[in-house]
C-alpha cells in the first residue's frame, strides 16, 4: 500500500521499513513541508526526488471501469458523485463500498484490473453495497476534501460506510481476491482473524513451505487492519517496523527455495508484494525479470508491469544519485523484449505515468548531473526545458530549478537561481515555500536588502484567512533563522 503525503514538520521517506530521513536542501527548500512514507510498493525515490510533472501532461478518462450488475461478471461500480452514491445505498437499503485510490498507486492498478473483476468479488460486493472509486487527487471528484474528511493516509483504502456517510470500518493495501472478501468480510463483523494461532505456530518453530505461504499471505491481511496516525512519526515508525518484521520473513523464505520453485501463483503475489520496492541488481529481482513469461503466466499484466518498473526505476535513483550513468543502462533496459511489455502496458494504462522510460530521464537526469557535480550540463538542462515549455513552465519548474542551481558554487548559476526564483514568485506570490525559495536567491547573490523587501511584501500581501495564516506561520518559522543568520554574518564582518 501507499502512505499519502499530509502536512507535518519534517521531511520524512521511508520504504520497506523505518521511515527515515531525506536529503533536505538549502535555503528556500520544502524543509518543512511532507510526512511522506512509503510502504512496499509506492514510488519514493520519485515521491521524494522528482521534480513536478511536465506542462503540458494529456489529458485521460479517469472514470472507473463499470461492469454489468449481472451476476458472475465482476464489481459494479456507481456512476455519480459521492453524496449520490450514499442516497443511493440508503434508497437500496445498503452499504457503501469506497475504493480510495490514485493513479501512480501500484497495488491500486493491479486491485482494479485483476481482482475487481473477478465474478466472485462481483457476487460479494454486488449485493452488500453502492461500490464507488474515489480518485485521492481529483478535484473533481472533490477527492482530496473526502479524503481529509475520513483522513485518508493510505492507499488503496477502502471505506465501509452507512448511507449517511459514517465510517463503520476500514481496511487497506493490496490482496488476493480471497484476501480482499476476507479483510471486507471482517469489516462487517462476519468474521474473525486466526493469525494470533499462525504467529503462535511461527513461534514455535514451523517452517514447511505450506505453512509460510500460508503465513505470509494472512500477514498481508493482518497489516490490512493496522492503524496508523500520520501526525505522529512514532506511529508511523511502529507501522513500518511490524511490515519491516514480515518483509524480513518473506525474504528469507524466498532464500530457502530454489528460485524455480517460486514461479507459482501464491509465490509469484509474496514476490511481488515483499520484493517490488528492491532495486534492480537483487538476484530474486533479477530472476524474475529474467524468466518473464513464466512469472507473467502465473500473475498478471499489471502486477508484472507494476514489478519491473518500480525495480527499474529504484535502480534508476540509486545509479542518478551516484552520479552512475548506469541509470541511462536500467532505462534503456526497458526499451528491450520482454521487459518492453511492462512499458507497452503502462503507457496504454496511463500516458503521463512517473514509471515510463522517458518520465524516469526526465526525473533523474538532474539529480545525476549533480551528484557529478556537473553544475554547467544541469544549468544547460534547465535552459532548454524552459525554452521548451516556454509559457506553459508553472511556478513550481521555475522554484524547483532555482533550489538546484543554488546548490552550485559558480555565482553564474545562483543569478540564475535568483532569476528562476523571481519568476517562480511572479507566477504564484502565495505559496510560502516559492517565496522562501526566491529570497534564499537572493541572499546567495548577496542582495539581502532586496530579499527583505520581498518578505515583506510577501507579509503584506497575505490576507485573515486561516489558509493565510498557516502560510505566514511556515514563512516566518523559515526565514527567521535565515534573516538572523544573515544578521550575525554582518555582525562578524563589521568586527573583523
Amino acid at each position: 500500500m501507499n502512505l499519502f503525503p499530509i502536512e507535518s514538520d519534517e521531511v520524512r521517506c521511508g520504504s520497506q521499513g523505518i521511515a527515515q530521513d531525506c536529503s533536505g536542501f538549502s535555503f528556500g527548500s520544502k524543509t518543512s513541508t511532507v510526512i511522506l512514507v512509503c510502504i512496499l510498493t509506492v514510488p519514493l525515490w520519485n515521491a521524494c526526488s522528482a521534480p513536478p510533472e511536465e506542462p503540458n501532461a494529456s489529458d485521460i478518462d479517469n472514470a472507473p471501469i463499470e461492469t454489468s450488475p449481472t451476476t458472475g461478471q465482476g464489481m459494479e461500480f456507481f456512476h455519480g458523485s459521492f453524496e449520490e452514491a450514499l442516497a443511493s445505498a440508503e434508497q437500496l437499503e445498503k452499504l457503501v463500498f469506497v475504493d480510495v485510490y490514485t493513479m501512480w498507486c501500484g497495488p491500486c492498478i493491479v486491485m482494479q484490473e485483476t481482482v475487481f473483476p473477478i465474478p466472485e468479488v462481483g457476487d460479494y460486493f454486488n449485493e452488500r453495497f453502492v461500490n464507488l472509486k474515489l480518485d485521492m487527487e481529483d478535484e473533481e471528484q472533490n477527492g482530496p476534501e473526502i479524503g481529509t474528511r475520513y483522513k485518508i493516509g493510505v492507499v488503496p483504502t477502502y471505506l465501509i460506510l452507512d448511507s449517511e456517510g459514517n465510517e463503520m470500518g476500514r481496511a487497506s493495501g493490496g490482496a488476493s481476491a480471497s484476501q480482499f472478501i476476507e479483510m471486507i468480510s471482517r469489516v462487517l463483523g462476519d468474521s474473525l482473524s486466526t493469525f494470533e494461532e499462525m504467529q503462535a505456530t511461527y513461534d514455535a518453530g514451523e517452517r514447511s513451505t505450506e505453512f509460510l505461504q500460508q503465513f505470509l499471505m494472512d500477514a498481508i491481511v493482518e497489516l490490512a487492519f493496522r492503524e496508523i496516525d500520520n501526525q505522529d512519526i512514532d506511529s508511523v515508525r511502529a507501522y513500518f517496523e511490524e511490515g519491516e518484521k514480515y518483509k524480513k520473513i518473506a525474504v528469507e523464505y524466498f532464500a530457502s527455495r530454489p528460485f524455480e520453485d517460486l514461479i507459482n501463483e501464491t509465490d509469484a503475489r509474496l514476490v511481488m508484494h515483499f520484493h517490488e520496492r528492491t532495486s534492480r541488481g537483487d538476484e530474486l529481482v533479477e530472476f524474475v525479470l529474467e524468466h518473464y513469461e513464466e512469472f507473467l503466466a502465473v500473475s498478471s499484466e499489471s502486477a508484472m508491469a507494476q514489478f519491473t518498473l518500480n525495480t527499474t526505476l529504484g535502480a534508476v535513483a540509486d545509479a542518478a544519485r551516484a552520479g552512475d550513468e548506469e541509470f541511462t543502462t536500467y532505462i534503456e533496459a526497458l526499451d528491450t523484449h520482454p521487459l518492453s511489455r511492462a512499458v507497452e502496458h503502462e503507457r496504454n494504462r496511463y500516458p503521463d505515468s512517473r514509471l515510463l522510460p522517458e518520465r524516469m530521464r526526465y526525473s533523474w537526469e538532474t539529480d545525476f548531473l549533480m551528484a557529478k557535480g556537473d553544475w554547467d550540463g544541469l544549468f544547460e538542462v534547465y535552459k532548454k526545458r524552459f525554452e521548451k515549455w516556454g509559457e506553459n513552465a508553472t511556478a513550481s519548474h521555475y522554484e524547483w530549478a532555482s533550489r538546484e542551481l543554488l546548490q552550485s558554487d559558480n555565482p553564474k548559476h545562483h543569478k540564475a537561481a535568483a532569476e528562476y526564483g523571481s519568476q517562480a514568485y511572479e507566477l504564484d506570490g502565495k505559496d510560502p515555500y516559492i517565496a522562501v525559495g526566491y529570497i534564499s536567491a537572493l541572499m546567495a547573490i548577496e542582495k539581502s536588502v532586496e530579499a527583505q523587501q520581498v518578505a515583506e511584501e510577501y507579509r503584506s500581501g497575505l490576507s485573515d484567512s486561516e489558509v493565510d495564516k498557516s502560510s505566514l506561520e511556515t514563512f516566518n518559522r523559515i526565514t527567521s533563522s535565515m534573516f538572523e543568520e544573515e544578521s550575525e554574518a554582518t555582525s562578524d564582518g563589521e568586527s573583523l
